[in-house]
């Protein structure tokens, strides 16, 4: 009896935690609830939930009696073991500062906070306020602790509240080309303690850009001197100005509230800061589209050889420093022997300014033989030498030969001729028989002969496989199904045609199919966890489900295609394609079922049973 009822209460106070951990609480309370004319009444409001929501800050309610001075917000985090499992409590907290006006006993009514479009009420609290007393004891000298104390200071000292605190807009250079990003630093000065810095607005200024380069999670001080003077110093906040025009342009102005003591705050603004912009010099080459910078360019094709009906990836790499968000990819250069299609820009940036952009073309033959594509053209103006600089690309060729098997054989045939099939089969050495190898007919009969037999010997094969080998048949089969849908999501996506995305989807859905065995008919996240078990790397797994889901939201999308995004989607699919075909996880188990070879019939029956 004692053990029931003892796993009864354990699941009861389980019940009971997991619920506290999952709710919303709203809870307000006073620092103090008994306070002089000379003090500041500081009402507390908590909103503790077991994840982040969003809070906006409530009104400040009204205290008769008091007089409303300032509020500040924070957040923190509290973290509980229940059931041997972590949860972590999320507490948003809302301290309102007033000042007393009179003596007297005073209720504070219970006043509503939303969360989540949820109403809360808090509590009614009660606060008494009495004389001043007319000196304050020596031990109401305040002691910071390190974290609110960032200077170290042990003991605090009520005149520091008269020192410094101010912000400073500081370029990375006095002087800059139009178009060249300059980085701009906001450091806050303080001869005090500040707990915290809370960026409020940006002031902006015109004949420039400007994105956000850095902003730190947390403040970090260093000791500096600026104008002979001794400050703690802290970076704020930087961005990354991009000029738009020549001449003395003033800089994004900060303003923010820097936290002091924990419940007072001051308002501060950054002091002006100018930059000197110079216009870029004349001659610009023709191909110049606006990047400024430091960047190194080059070129590359993803294939030379290939087959009409299948594209190639003409990729043109920009890397280093500049103002990549500011400048467009240049034209390509004329080629009437290709399809090329709209640039697909992909960037791999460490930050807003530097980094690597690929800039993809895909092109589509139009015919067979050796086509030639020009080097791609790319212009800069080099800020660091005052100059502009241009890339010009060598040109590239490339072999387009039909994709059919006749056409392959007639030509190896025509080729190895004389030295391969004459020293057999020339009839000349034999009197008795007329000699007929130089009869032109004569090589057209012979090359449909081999042909044929090659054919035959492959259907005959394939025929074989697919009877005693159903599985190791779907499998081989795979890439080339793939193939077929590929070739046709390729022709839609040149006609801009919505047709594409369900090719697409096709092809993939009948490749996993048949390479791994899967269900065709699987919804797509059931589908990603077959393939998983399958030991599908998951970079793989993430890009194939999110093309997935791409091809089946573009289905239900109105009107037609966008040619951007047609080209975006095709190199995304044949990347997958290049991927997929790259893993080949059965590989040693397909060896394996190869090993021995069991009765026709018996083996097929068993296999369509599985």
């Amino acid at each position: 009896m004692v053990k029931k009822f003892a796993c009864a209460l354990f699941i009861v106070l389980s019940l009971i935690g997991t619920l506290k951990a999952e709710s919303v609480a709203v809870n307000a309370y006073l620092k103090e609830d008994v306070i002089t004319l000379s003090d500041q009444l500081q009402l507390v409001v908590e909103i503790s939930s077991e994840k982040k929501v969003k809070v906006v800050a409530p009104p400040a309610p009204q205290i008769p009696g008091f007089s409303f001075r300032n509020v500040v917000g924070s957040t923190s985090y509290k973290y509980s073991m229940i059931n041997n499992h972590l949860f972590t409590t999320h507490i948003q907290t809302f301290t309102y500062v007033y000042n007393p006006q009179k003596i007297g006993s005073f209720t504070i009514p219970s006043f509503k906070v939303k969360v989540e479009n949820k109403d809360y009420y808090t509590p009614s609290l009660t606060v008494q306020v009495k004389e001043s007393s007319p000196a304050p004891p020596p031990q109401k000298q305040y002691n910071l602790s390190p974290f609110l104390n960032p200077f170290g200071d042990e003991l605090f000292n009520p005149n520091l509240i008269e020192g410094e605190v101010f912000l400073l807009c500081i370029p990375e250079t006095d002087f800059a080309y139009v178009g060249e990003p300059v980085i701009i630093s906001y450091y806050l000065y303080t001869e005090q303690p500040v707990e915290a810095f809370y960026a409020e607005s940006e002031k902006d200024f015109e004949g420039y850009g400007k994105e956000v380069f850095l902003q730190p999670s947390s403040i970090k001080y260093e000791s500096t001197v600026y104008n002979s003077k001794s400050y703690k110093r802290a970076l704020i906040k930087q961005d990354a100005i991009f000029p738009h025009k020549a001449g003395r342009l003033q800089m994004p102005i900060l303003t923010g509230q820097a936290q002091l003591l924990g419940f007072l705050n001051k308002t501060i603004s950054s002091k002006p800061c100018w930059i000197n912009v110079k216009p870029l010099p004349a001659g610009a080459p023709a191909g110049f589209t606006g990047a400024v910078g430091n960047f190194t360019v080059s070129q590359s094709v993803s294939s030379t050889k290939l087959n009409l009906g299948d594209a190639l990836t003409f990729t043109i790499n920009i890397s280093g420093r500049g103002n990549f968000s500011q400048f467009t990819a240049a034209p390509f250069p004329p080629v009437d022997k290709f399809q090329v299609s709209a640039p697909y820009i992909q960037d791999k940036l460490a930050n807003v300014i530097e980094g690597t952009r690929f800039i993809h073309y895909t092109l589509l033959p139009r015919e067979t033989g050796e086509l030639t594509i020009p080097g791609y053209t790319f212009s800069w103006f080099d800020s660091s030498s005052g100059v502009y600089r241009t890339f010009n690309g060598a040109t590239q060729k490339i072999k387009v030969q039909q994709a059919n098997i006749l056409s392959y054989f007639s030509g190896l045939l025509e080729k190895d001729k004389p030295q391969a099939l004459n020293p057999l089969l020339n009839l000349a050495y034999y009197p008795d028989f007329k000699n007929y190898s130089t009869e032109p007919w004569f090589w057209l009969i012979l090359a449909l002969c081999a042909i044929s037999l090659i054919i035959s010997g492959l259907v005959a094969r394939e025929n074989r496989l697919r009877e005693l080998e159903p599985i190791a048949y779907a499998q081989k089969t795979a890439h080339r199904i793939l193939t077929k849908y590929l070739k046709q999501a390729t022709e839609a996506a040149g006609k801009l045609s919505t047709d594409f995305y369900p090719l697409a989807e096709s092809g993939l859905m009948d490749y996993l199919a048949r390479k791994y065995g899967v269900s065709k008919s699987l919804p797509t996240p059931e589908l990603i966890d077959a393939l998983r078990m399958k030991d599908m790397p998951p970079e793989l797994l993430d890009q194939l489900e999110q093309f997935l889901l791409q091809c089946q939201k573009a289905r239900f999308m109105p009107g037609g295609a966008e040619a951007e995004k047609l080209d975006e989607a095709l190199h995304q699919l044949r990347s997958l394609v290049q991927a997929l075909s790259r893993f080949k996880p059965e590989k040693e188990s397909s060896k394996k079922n190869r090993v021995a070879t069991p009765q026709p019939g018996i083996n097929s029956k068993n296999k369509e049973q599985e």
